[in-house]
């Protein structure tokens, strides 16, 4: 899948599913700097991303096309042994899911209801999240947040999510977070039954 379909459809599926939780935030980085073995940019490469898109890569939504144009032109780039290359467009943002037979965000989708506790780094539970990686490859990483699932929710949610999310969806991933004794939450996997 190309970086700009893989962008078209995650931005459908966000506009489609969820509700924004907090602003959008695109940015060009090299995060192959913090990696072992590195992959050096070519020559210039740096400063012409600054010139292009600033120093502190932060990018403004308006100019996604101009980022996604300027990763075709530079494509493809040297990567390391792991596939890392050197220049990432980055999309992270928080929604809440909504329920498609309502329209209307899910219920209890409230991270204060959770203490902020973080599942995934960045994610605390009651929230949803996403994190999209452009470079040489496109690669999705989401957390769907679905506090108290009565099974009718995951019978119409499941499979909803399963037609509009940009990647084969699989039903293998899903987790049942139960609050401890001490505060915190265990997680088990989810035995799907839709």
């Amino acid at each position: 899948m190309s970086r700009r379909t893989a962008y078209e459809r995650t931005i459908r599926f966000l506009d489609q599913c969820t509700v924004p939780d907090g602003a959008r935030a695109y940015a060009i980085s090299f995060p192959a700097d913090r990696v072992s073995p590195r992959v050096e940019p070519p020559l210039g490469l740096r400063d012409q991303v600054e010139r292009r898109f600033g120093k502190s890569g932060e990018i403004p939504e308006g100019r996604i096309d101009d980022a996604l144009d300027f990763l075709d032109e530079i494509a493809p780039q040297p990567s390391n042994r792991y596939g890392m290359a050197s220049v990432w467009l980055t999309l992270r943002c928080q929604f809440h899911l909504l329920d498609p037979g309502t329209g209307r965000p899910v219920s209890g989708q409230d991270p204060q209801r959770f203490g902020e506790v973080q599942y995934v780094w960045s994610v605390p539970l009651g929230t949803s999240g996403l994190l999209l990686s452009l470079h040489n490859q496109a690669a999705l990483a989401v957390d769907f947040c679905i506090p108290d699932p009565t099974e009718d929710l995951l019978r119409r949610l499941a499979p909803w999510l399963a037609a509009n999310v940009p990647f084969k969806f699989s039903p293998k991933h899903w987790r049942v977070w139960t609050p401890t004794k001490t505060g915190s939450f265990r997680g088990k996997t989810l035995e799907p039954f839709w």
